[in-house]
């Protein structure tokens, strides 16, 4: 028997058993699939719904959110300022040799003497002799110490201006001490017998004598100039102390006759902003330990934004500089801390406050609209439940949401009406979302810089204290729930 008949008859034997014909299951796909298979599917179908979830998530915009906190803001910010003071110069009226009287920076009387001219050379030599450096005192060698000193104390060897400041700090205080001795010798000698070649000058009025000028001496705000405020706008100091021989109509010195002077500081329009309900401020000048106090005056001239400071002390101090660095101290206020980009504005009706009545179901007060019934076409009121988010002596603020321009309040007590018009106005806020949706309250700015805002606390049905807040007030809108 062949092998081909053999497992033909060995088929037919394994079809039949004890007389019966069973059926061979049909093979499908399914049967080779393995429980590995469906997992597989699972995992697939899950991976994808994670994929598209976190698309989604990212394509939409996220909502940051702050937590306000209580906290203080110091407006410090350092400008250059220009001084501007009652000043004049005084100039010679005659040729020659010139010995001076007053220190620089101290004061002259009314009648005091300034100055002396001699047309020749004879009496200028003679004060000289019997005024030099020999005849300085013990203290006056202590206070020439102190300059050399002072000077070794704060030395840089990287700036070399240190140096020439140094050299006419020297010399002026030397030039002064020694000059400061010969108003004894130029009495003495004047008085044994003078000519009409020696000539005095006395002030005309009392005030701070300074041997150094700019162009922009007597200066007023009126004709301060934005260009004055530039880096590069040279401001022509000169040193007016002679060594000896000056020319007639030369300028001897400048006089300040009143101790009121002014800083003009150009400002920023923020810092401008942050200023206009003060007229003091604390200033820091030229970095001095002391912060002063000044009066303020605010002052816009089109584009431009200035704070003009008064000040009725230490104008001898900086009688010799004309760019002051000045460092406003703003006065630190308490409050909420809330940054700017939390802050937005809302449009709101202003509805009479007359407009509100009692509603028993409400527990409060509500507006009361006019309307009809859609059966009966009777009229009826309709209850406006408004957010109370701010009214003042007069007016509440209604949502614009909740009324419409054209309709009109009924009080049912007095028989007052009102219509929505266009009496709107806006209010400052932010935007709560303790609620899980957002919530405008009101808020009022006490101080700002350029990212952050003070803004009062304890304020009714406003800000508190852990507040969480949308941290971009254009995000958000109001009532919407968050997602």
């Amino acid at each position: 028997m062949s092998n081909r008949n053999r497992q033909s008859e060995n088929r037919s034997s394994k079809k039949q058993k004890n007389g019966r014909i069973t059926k061979v299951p049909k093979r499908t796909l399914l049967n080779h699939l393995g429980p590995e298979f469906f997992g597989a599917v699972i995992f697939a179908v899950i991976f994808i719904y994670l994929i598209i979830n976190i698309l989604f998530y990212a394509g939409k915009d996220k909502l940051a959110i702050y937590e306000v906190q209580g906290d203080n803001i110091s407006t410090e910010t350092r400008f250059d300022g220009i001084a501007l003071r009652k000043e004049n110069i005084i100039s010679s009226d005659y040729a020659g040799y010139i010995n001076y009287y007053i220190q620089n920076g101290k004061r002259s009387a009314k009648n005091g003497v300034i100055y002396s001219i001699d047309e020749g050379s004879k009496l200028y030599t003679e004060i000289l002799d019997n005024t030099g450096i020999d005849h300085l005192q013990d203290n006056d060698i202590k206070q020439i110490k102190n300059v050399i000193y002072g000077y070794l104390d704060d030395y840089s060897g990287f700036r070399f201006d240190e140096v020439a400041e140094f050299k006419q700090e020297l010399s002026d205080t030397v030039y002064e001490l020694v000059n400061d001795s010969s108003i004894e010798s130029m009495k003495s000698i004047a008085s044994v017998g003078s000519t009409s070649a020696f000539h005095v000058k006395r002030a005309d009025t009392a005030g701070v004598i300074s041997y150094r000028n700019d162009k922009l001496c007597g200066l007023d705000f009126d004709h301060v100039t934005d260009d004055m405020f530039n880096k590069g706008y040279d401001i022509g100091q000169t040193n007016l102390r002679s060594k000896g021989l000056v020319s007639a109509g030369e300028s001897i010195c400048r006089i300040v006759t009143d101790e009121n002077w002014q800083i003009a500081v150009k400002v920023p329009e923020n810092v401008y902003i942050s200023l206009l309900e003060l007229d003091k401020l604390s200033v820091y000048i030229n970095d001095y330990y002391l912060p002063v106090e000044c009066g303020l005056k605010t002052i816009q001239r089109g584009s431009s934004y200035y704070a003009l400071l008064s000040l009725d002390k230490y104008m001898p101090m900086y009688i010799d500089e004309r760019v002051l660095s000045v460092e406003f101290v703003s006065s630190v206020e308490g409050g909420l801390k809330v940054p700017l980009s939390a802050i937005a504005k809302k449009e709101f009706y202003l509805v009479p406050l007359n407009m509100l009545v009692e509603d028993p179901q409400y527990t409060g007060q509500v507006f009361m609209k006019e309307g009809y019934s859609a059966e009966t076409g009777n009229p009826l009121y309709i209850p406006i439940y408004a957010p109370k988010y701010y009214s003042d002596e007069y007016y509440a603020y209604v949502d614009t949401e909740l009324l419409s321009e054209g309709d009109v309040l009924h009080n049912p007590e007095t028989g007052e009406r009102f219509k929505i018009g266009a009496l709107k106005n806006t209010i400052e806020g932010v935007y709560i979302v303790n609620k899980g949706y957002f919530q405008f309250v009101k808020v009022e700015r006490i101080r700002q810089n350029a990212e952050y805002a003070i803004v009062k606390k304890n304020t009714k049905e406003g800000l508190n204290l852990y507040d969480h807040i949308a941290l971009d007030a254009t995000k958000a809108k109001d009532k919407q729930i968050i997602y």
